[in-house]
């Protein structure tokens, strides 16, 4: 920015902070009018000290902001998801300034018809005045583009987070504003030309611009490329899982015939013998028979009301895995026939984190039970995943990114699946607690 002293500097320097802070809060969806108090005091605190260090206070505030934000994580460690907010804010809100600096002295040069710097000292206050409004203006149209292509925002957001690229994007952030407050700083040191340290920032302003730009198009390449080979492995993996489960329904059938055969056969033999005591096995064992035929017709074969194979395999795949740790994963289906017209792809990563979370929480608890509930109506289908649970649970906070009820965990799950259904119109997920037990409710508009 144009720096030039004049009575209006503290009041500049306050709103740039203060335009930051309210930045941060916007991006991270935690904008309350309470706040704008703390904000003001952190924002003149550090604002008055601008006056003694020039530009290089943007910075210092910056980092501040990021120290706090370490602080009141547990552990202290930093959430690169709020840091690229935190560093993205001050980013814009340094180049929306600038801009505004351009825009004023063009406006007083146009006005006076003197075109120097002198001419900006001797209107300096209007000069700031006028920095400020355009400012704000600037900042309200940020706001209405980031609202306006909010879900394809999201959709950003969520992919740097599930492919794990928020400590790459954080320091390139970070990067370019260590080196805007560079050329800040030295621009003030060496006492450089205000028109040719405007020249610099707009140049500057624009590579900034490009950058982020860039970065949209990589992250939307890179995801692409992830999302084909997952589509890919994971249509293998289930295509397998698929091949597998027919092998063991074929097996299973076989073997069911095959001792219903013997069944029969010692039937007469039985019944000529004289022993009670032989007859009184033969006898269990035919009773036990209906409940040996029962075994798939209870669990598995219900699955195949399901017309979706890649769910039907990944609802297979969890039964084993729970059955393999002694859980006891429940189907029920109210209906005998479900499809799922569209959106496989979403589903099945929902289901699956909502399973896999089901599973390894009550691992560590006594009733090692989940139920998974399908239920049909006319425009939706309801997939509900029910779970015992131990301990309170805030159903207002677990979708965000971070929390989590398990030790060691970082708690992404749930906030990929807000992110999903975020950017989908078809797909809703419900929470409730029921009788200490948590139901976590999938909603599939089907029209």
């Amino acid at each position: 920015m144009i720096y030039i002293q004049t009575n209006l500097s503290p009041l500049g320097n306050i709103f740039i902070l203060f335009a930051t802070l309210q930045l941060v809060h916007f991006f991270m969806h935690d904008f309350r009018y309470y706040y704008w108090i703390n904000d003001l005091i952190l924002s003149t605190i550090f604002g008055i000290l601008g006056l003694y260090t020039n530009n290089s206070f943007i910075l210092f505030f910056v980092l501040a902001l990021l120290a706090i934000h370490v602080f009141r994580n547990h552990p202290h460690t930093i959430n690169y998801n709020n840091g690229i907010s935190i560093t993205l804010a001050a980013n814009i809100q340094l180049t929306l300034f600038s801009l505004s600096t351009y825009l004023a002295s063009f406006i007083i040069y146009f006005q006076t018809g003197i075109w120097n710097t002198e001419n900006l000292k001797l209107h300096q206050n209007t000069f700031a005045s006028v920095t400020i409004l355009i400012n704000a203006i600037l900042l309200l149209i940020v706001i209405a583009v980031v609202n306006k292509y909010e879900r394809q925002i999201k959709h950003v957001r969520y992919n740097i987070v599930r492919y794990q690229l928020g400590k790459k994007i954080f320091i390139m952030l970070f990067t370019l504003l260590l080196a805007f407050m560079v050329i800040l700083v030295i621009s003030d040191i060496e006492n450089i030309n205000p028109l040719i340290q405007m020249g610099i920032l707009l140049t500057f302003t624009v590579i900034t611009i490009s950058t982020y730009w860039q970065t949209i198009v990589f992250i939307q390449s890179f995801t692409m490329r992830k999302e084909a080979s997952e589509e890919t492995e994971r249509i293998k993996e289930l295509d397998d899982y698929l091949i597998s489960f027919q092998q063991q329904n074929e097996d299973l059938r076989k073997f069911k015939h095959d001792f219903q055969n013997i069944i029969l056969s010692l039937g007469q033999v039985v019944d000529d013998q004289s022993s009670d005591e032989i007859k009184r096995y033969y006898h269990e064992l035919m009773s036990q028979q209906n409940s040996f035929q029962n075994v798939q017709t209870h669990s598995l074969l219900e699955l195949q009301t399901i017309r979706s194979k890649p769910i039907q395999s990944l609802l297979t795949q969890k039964y084993f895995m729970a059955k393999s740790k002694g859980i006891k994963l429940n189907f029920e289906l109210s209906s005998d026939d479900y499809e799922i017209k569209k959106n496989d792809l979403s589903i099945i990563r929902i289901i699956g984190i909502l399973l896999d979370n089901a599973i390894e929480y009550v691992q560590g608890t006594e009733n090692k039970v989940i139920t998974c509930a399908f239920l049909k109506s006319s425009e939706t289908l309801e997939i509900t995943i029910a779970n015992p649970i131990q301990s309170d649970v805030d159903i207002n906070k677990i979708f965000q990114s971070g929390y989590s009820t398990k030790h060691e965990h970082h708690g992404y799950g749930l906030a990929n699946i807000k992110n999903i259904t975020d950017s989908s119109d078809t797909l809703f997920t419900d929470t409730q607690i029921v009788k200490n037990n948590l139901m976590m409710t999938l909603i599939i508009l089907q029209k």
